[in-house]
Formats: structure tokens, sequence, C-alpha cells
């Protein structure tokens, strides 16, 4: 991905002096003033404002009634930076989401799809390793209740096709669910994104906006409500989320960590991503309905009306809404329009106590303040920056000749990056300059194999998604490295992923999967690899999978595994 200018102009959270004076300014006069330049998460005052609303959401938060209104809550007190391990609330909350998921995944949801779509955002964030588990339910939980029209709605009249229509309010909860667990590798059936932008491309009115009810009929006779701005928000939103799914974005990264540009195939139908599914919505069909949805929401779009139903719920829709079209687009921006005119007034209208409050009572404070502060910290760019290119957004640390490294050897200029690999001492680094870079860097790759065990164990209880990601790297050498890595951690539950690369087409890559599988088992010797040559090449490996995915189903009975 392309990455975003240098700033130029010089701001306190750029400038240590700055930054020191902008504290002493707010904490003897208050909020500073914003001046001309437009405001982003990390200006001084979103910050403040940020900090007073985690104070009161740790007072007030753990007071909602509802279990998705609490995980929304503690959702926002961990984007805002709260440890989740002494949080109480999200210490809390995570607890009563295990007792929600029995041992046989039944997940006991009754009320909303918002619910197990929060879920799903919050223990993605905090751990997607840890709640795998939790994870793989709740995603089959949206599956087994998505309608058959592709969208999602009430579960309080039986199944979700006893319901009359699709709720577009519920139907972006899904999507995002759905969008979150491909992100951490958890399995998301292909057709369960083939229905939904199925449903995105006709529930979208004429004129490009979206209802908060639509019923489509057998026949495909489409009716809705009246189209509003926050369900049109909702909508688009849900629609560049799937584009992103469905493989219609310029660069992508897959569940396995593969990049690579989107191609037309000869039937112009989307190239899909998810367990080699073949996508049935075509290109002509499902891009047109961007260019109406943003021209319905430029003509209409107002984000400084809080008197409005459901203010700050809508202003998160319309943080994901602009968070996937810059991603689409490749054009992200600093302060944009939608985002500097909301926080200020978000910045204006916030109570003395830190909350915010909208006109419906029904809501509760304590949900409206977790909404405002999502949108303040523009939640969704968090997640960008986490799980798809961490340098998107900020354009780098190196450009424009600021912080230079110190020594010049082995010193070379790579994607506009300066990077000096003598000054690279660490795992961590050795690992951030790995997935950000990608040409294949045999020095880094050889530091990573020679780390001892210890430090490998230490590496991967930070990043052992993004390691196991690296197993479907496009780079033979560092799939070769991601499968070492894995191998020499003694955790069993990174088999799959092993078993996974013992289909590597690269021979070094699938026999080191497979010194790694006996590693983690403490075989001493097993069967050779067929090579692909041998006229019965298919029946030896797959036999040799089946017994590999047999034994580790007697650890966890719930596996799944990736196919190539």
């Amino acid at each position: 991905m392309r990455k975003a200018n240098s700033r130029l102009i010089t701001r306190p959270d750029s400038n240590p002096t700055m930054k020191r004076f902008a504290a002493a300014f707010i904490l003897l006069f208050g909020l500073p003033s914003f001046g001309a330049e437009g405001l982003t998460p990390k200006s001084p005052a979103v910050l403040h404002s940020v900090d007073r609303a985690a104070a009161f959401l740790r007072q007030k938060g753990g007071e909602e009634r509802r279990l998705g209104g609490r995980a929304l809550v503690a959702l926002a007190l961990y984007k805002a930076g709260a440890d989740p391990e002494r949080e109480p609330i999200i210490q809390g909350t995570i607890a009563e989401i295990q007792k929600a998921i029995a041992d046989d995944g039944t997940v006991t949801i009754t009320d909303h799809i918002y619910t197990a779509g929060i879920f799903i955002l919050l223990l993605a964030e905090i751990d997607p390793d840890l709640y795998r588990r939790e994870l793989t339910a709740l995603g089959r939980f949206l599956h087994t209740h998505q309608r058959k029209d592709g969208s999602w709605t009430y579960l309080t009249n039986g199944s979700a096709d006893a319901y009359p229509t699709g709720d577009m309010s519920m139907t972006q909860y899904g999507a995002m669910g759905l969008w979150t667990l491909h992100q951490v590798g958890i399995d998301v059936p292909g057709e369960a994104v083939d229905r939904l932008a199925r449903f995105l491309v006709l529930a979208q009115n004429p004129e490009g906006a979206y209802a908060y009810q639509t019923g489509i009929s057998p026949d495909l006779k489409v009716t809705w409500t009246n189209p509003t701005l926050s369900m049109t928000a909702a909508g688009m939103a849900s629609v560049y989320v799937c584009r992103d799914l469905c493989g219609f974005n310029g660069q992508i990264f897959t569940s396995a960590g593969i990049h690579e540009a989107f191609t037309e195939r000869p039937d112009d139908t989307a190239h899909s991503l998810l367990r080699g599914y073949r996508f049935n919505v075509r290109k002509e069909a499902f891009l047109p309905i961007q260019a109406r949805g943003n021209t319905w929401m430029e003509r209409n779009f107002d984000p400084v009306n809080p008197s409005m139903n459901f203010f700050y719920y809508y202003l998160y829709a319309v943080e994901r809404y602009g968070a996937f079209k810059e991603l689409a687009e490749n054009k992200p921006l600093e302060s944009p329009p939608w985002y500097n005119k909301a926080a200020r007034v978000l910045l204006d209208k916030q109570a003395a106590d830190g909350s915010w409050s909208g006109s419906r009572s029904d809501i509760g404070t304590g949900i409206d303040t977790a909404y405002a502060v999502l949108f303040l910290l523009r939640s969704t760019r968090q997640s960008f920056e986490k799980w798809k290119e961490p340098n998107f957004f900020d354009g780098g640390n190196l450009r424009g000749g600021r912080g230079l490294p110190t020594s010049t050897d082995d010193v070379r200029i790579e994607d506009g990056v300066v990077v000096s690999l003598s000054e690279m001492g660490n795992a961590e680094q050795l690992l951030q300059r790995l997935g950000n870079i990608q040409n294949t860097d045999e020095e880094t790759l050889y530091r990573l194999a020679e780390l001892p065990t210890e430090e490998v164990e230490n590496l991967l209880k930070r990043n052992k998604t993004k390691i196991k990601l690296m197993v479907g790297h496009e780079i033979a050498a560092q799939r070769f490295a991601a499968v070492n890595l894995l191998g020499k951690s003694g955790d069993v539950s990174n088999a799959p992923a092993l078993i996974y690369a013992l289909t590597d087409p690269d021979p070094d890559v699938a026999e080191a999967a497979q010194k790694a599988l006996l590693r983690l088992t403490r075989q001493l010797k097993s069967e050779t690899l067929p090579k692909p040559e041998e006229p019965n090449f298919d029946h030896q490996m797959n036999a040799i999978l089946k017994r590999w995915k047999d034994w580790y189903r007697t650890i966890d009975p719930d596996a799944l595994f990736e196919e190539r």
C-alpha cells in the first residue's frame, strides 16, 4: 500500500516540547483552542476528552444492564488504552461472554445480533489466540443466524427467517463480525459473504440510500421502510466491509497473510480469498452501489446534529464507513472533514462527568459514551493498523529525513523508509521488519531462525497471530521462518497452522512443517513426505494430513483447518 505523506505542520503530538506545553496548558487553563488545523485522534483536546470519558466508563459503565452494552463499554475502554488484565469491566465482561458459550460451542444470545458482533470485536482485539474457541463459536452463530436473503435481524421470533424483513441496523454488526474474524484467521464461509453482498446490492434503493427494514421476496421484489441517514451510513459501511472481504479492493491481505492485487477473472466475478470460494456476485453489479451510496451520503451527510435519534451510534457507523472508504481508495486522511466536524461537536457536548447522552434514554449514557470514544479514537483505523497495514495511516517514522539511524552501515531505503539492520537487535524489531517489507530479507530471516527458544516463546506470546499469518505469505522464505518459529514454541495450539504448511508448494517449507510437528508431539521419526511428481501423491498427502488432523482433534474436537 502507498503510505501517507509526511506531515508538514508541527503539532503538539509530534514535538516533545510542544507536547509538554500542551499538557501544561490543559492542566492550567482547560481545553486548548482548536486553531485552524483539523483534529485527529492524537490531538491533545481529543486525548483529554477520551481520558475523561474513560474515567466515566470505569465508574458507571458496568451499570449497563445488557451484556452486549457492557461489551461495547469494555471495547471502548480497551481502545482508550486500558490494560485488559487489570480492568475489572473488561475482565468481568469477558467472563460473562464465556459463560454464554457452552463447552459444545452453543452460544446463548436471545436478543440481538449486535451482541454477537460486539463480542467478536472485543475478543479479537484483546487476544484472538486466547479466545479462539469463543470466536469460532461466535462465527458459527453469525452464520447460522444469517437470513436466506443475506441480512441479519431480531432473534426473538424463532428463526431469523421467521421475521418478515432484514434489519440494516443489525446487519452492519454481522458484516463487521465476519470481517474481524477473517482478519484474525477464523474461518469465514464464503457463502456467508456472498449472501451479504447480494443483500447489499438488492437492499439499496434507486437513490443510493438504505432503510432500517428491508424485505426481499423469493422473486426478488424489494420493499423498504423510509431511508435514513443513520441506516445509509450503516449500509455503506457494510458495503465497504463486504468489498474488502470479497476481494474488490486493489490490495488486500488474505486470512493466510497473502498480499496480492485483485485481478479480474474472465467472467468478471470476484476473486475470492475465502477458502477458495467463488463468489456469485458480479463486480459490475456490486461496485456501482458504492457510487450511488457515496453520492447520496455527500448530498445528505450531516455529522453535527446531536438531536437526531441514535446520534452516537450513527457516528460509529460513519467512522467505519469513512475508514473503509479510505482503505478502498488508498487515500488515508489525517483529519477528514467528517471527523473534524463531528469531533468538535463531541468535545463541545461532553458533560462535566466525561459522558455523552443522546436523545434516546433507552440507549443509556454508558453506551452513548462508548460510541463517542470509538469515534474519537477512529477505532476502525486502529484495527487496520493492527491487522492490515501498520504504516498505512502514519506515513512511517523515517520519512523526510526524520529519525535517521545513527549508524550508516547496512543502511538502505525500501518503500520510502530508511532502514538499518545493524540497529535491529531484538526479536520484536526483526518481526516488524519482516512483516512490513515485502522483499525477502535474508539477514532478518537468519536472525529470526537463530533466536533462542526462550526468546521465541516471548515473541509468540505477543505476536502469535501475526506469525501464524506469515505461514501463508507469498514469499517462501518468510513461510519457512514462520514455520520454524512456531515449531520452536512448544505450543501445541500452533499445530493447525503447521498442518496447513504441510501442503506448502515449496518442499523445504513442507519438510520444515513436518519437523516442527514432530518436535511439538515429541516424536522422533515419521514417514517421508511424498514428492508432487509421484503418481499417488494426492492419496499419500491426504492420508498424512488426515492422521495429523485426527491427532489434533483428540486435543481440540472443534478445531477447524485452513485448506489451500
